[in-house]
């Protein structure tokens, strides 16, 4: 054997019992680890479950204050409900005493009465609401309840709506209450009717509670507008209207007519205000013995032309003049002067003459047969005109609209002082210039804008 070989074998050995010892030692440091993991992880186990008891000791005691305060609080809490309970006590005392003190209970009864006149709303008709007088002022105190129905003229005006049978009882029932409160004052009534009868005409609308209480007062009724059908419209007359003095009459359309052709049963000789408006609305709804005596027309029959003239010659007594013209065939609803009468038509008493415009008269509307009928009138005792268009559009400026014939127009008056209005229009370019001219005439001339959702076709007092 060589040297060579001799040397790898000697090597050999050496390394095999080194690898040998190594192995032991790993073994035993594993067992060495293995033993001081298991004390260490079972210290950690010992120690968490000590913790544990512990903290679970702590929140015991933590629950048991909480317990403890939140006793406290409801206990706190019942107390105060006690206090809560002798503060409203004594609040309500302080009240009293202080009304007792409180100057307006030492107020005379006359000075309370015109307070609560002064309380109403500014509504023609008095729509009855809790939150608004009359009614509001009797939930004050006995005092003011017992004045305010010892006062007849916080309630002589009134805002019903009829829905015939349908009608509940208790609204009937209030009515009732507000109308005997009145007693024997003239009344200013609205009445609507707005259930379209004609869908339910096995129904008769006069059979219900309210039309009869309604009916049952005309005597007393001085001021009435009624909203309804025909066939309501006629009823209600019928019960007996000779106390009537302003009567609007607002006819809605219905599927079939009734009397259409014939006025209305109005038996009085007091009437000297009326409105008609609707289609149905024809002035033949009024009796033509009444003509005569009225003082305030008031007409807004949409889709049919307007005979001018003819409303003049017919009522010789008119004051006032409010009519509502639309567009028709491109001209508004106004019927042509025949040639015929192309003289001057002289009217002694008419003092004041608006016109009101929907939005296509003032946008398309042919003013020429307007414009002829001005210039063949002569009105003696004329004072006011005015043009209100209604509509939002503000296409139209006043120089449009019958500068010339205006002036022809008020060129017939012998009153002193004229005024020109123009509502929702333009102002022309040269206001200034057109405002001096028309004051040599003693024509006042004024441009402002209105609101469009007023009732313009109410009737003036």
């Amino acid at each position: 054997m060589s040297l060579l070989t001799e040397t790898s074998l000697v090597h050999c050995r050496a390394m095999a019992s080194v690898a040998v010892v190594t192995t032991k030692q790993l073994d035993a440091v594993l067992c060495t680890m293995k033993l001081a993991t298991s004390l260490s992880l079972e210290m950690e186990i010992n120690e968490a479950r000590i913790a544990l008891q512990r903290d679970a000791e702590e929140l015991s005691n933590i629950d048991s204050v909480v317990d403890s305060l939140q006793a406290e609080i409801e206990a706190i809490h019942v107390r105060m409900a006690v206090q809560q309970v002798k503060r409203r006590a004594v609040e309500i005392r302080i009240l009293e005493n202080k009304a007792r003190i409180s100057p307006a209970r030492f107020l005379p009864t006359e000075i309370l009465q015109q307070i609560f006149k002064s309380c109403l709303p500014d509504d023609r008709y008095v729509i009855p609401h809790i939150l608004s007088a009359p009614l509001l002022l009797c939930q004050i105190c006995r005092r003011w309840r017992d004045i305010a129905l010892a006062t007849p003229e916080l309630w002589s005006s009134i805002d019903v709506h009829d829905w015939g049978v349908w009608t509940a009882n208790f609204y009937t029932a209030m009515v009732d209450r507000w109308l005997a409160a009145a007693r024997n004052r003239p009344l200013a009534v609205s009445v609507v009717c707005l259930q379209k009868w004609d869908w339910f005409r096995q129904y008769d609308p006069t059979q219900s509670g309210l039309f009869r209480l309604l009916t049952s007062h005309s005597a007393q009724i001085r001021d009435l507008h009624i909203q309804a059908s025909r066939g309501y419209i006629d009823a209600f007359i019928a019960s007996g209207s000779y106390a009537v003095k302003h009567i609007l009459i607002s006819v809605m359309p219905t599927s079939f007519l009734v009397n259409s052709g014939h006025p209305l049963a109005l038996c009085t000789s007091n009437v000297t205000h009326v409105a008609l408006c609707g289609k149905e609305a024809l002035i033949n709804l009024i009796p033509s013995a009444t003509f005569p005596q009225i003082t305030h027309l008031t007409l807004d029959r949409p889709g049919a032309e307007l005979d001018f003239m003819k409303i003049l010659l017919d009522f010789p007594a008119l004051l006032e003049l409010k009519i509502k013209l639309s567009l028709h065939r491109e001209n508004l609803e106004i019927v042509n002067p025949s040639p015929n009468a192309m003289s001057l038509i002289k009217h002694q008493a008419l003092e004041k003459l608006s016109i009101y415009l929907s939005e296509d008269a003032v946008q398309f509307g042919n003013v020429t047969p307007l414009a002829r009928i001005f210039d063949s009138l002569s009105l003696p005792s004329f004072g006011e005109l005015a043009f209100v268009a209604l509509g939002p559009s503000r296409e139209a400026t006043i120089d449009e609209w019958l500068p010339d014939s205006v002036k022809v127009l008020f060129s017939g008056s012998s009153c002193s002082a004229k005024r020109l209005l123009y509502r929702n229009f333009k102002h022309p370019l040269d206001m200034i210039s057109c405002r001096e001219q028309l004051r040599i005439l003693a024509i006042d001339l004024r441009v402002d804008n209105a609101g469009f959702g007023c009732h313009w076709y109410d009737i003036a007092s």
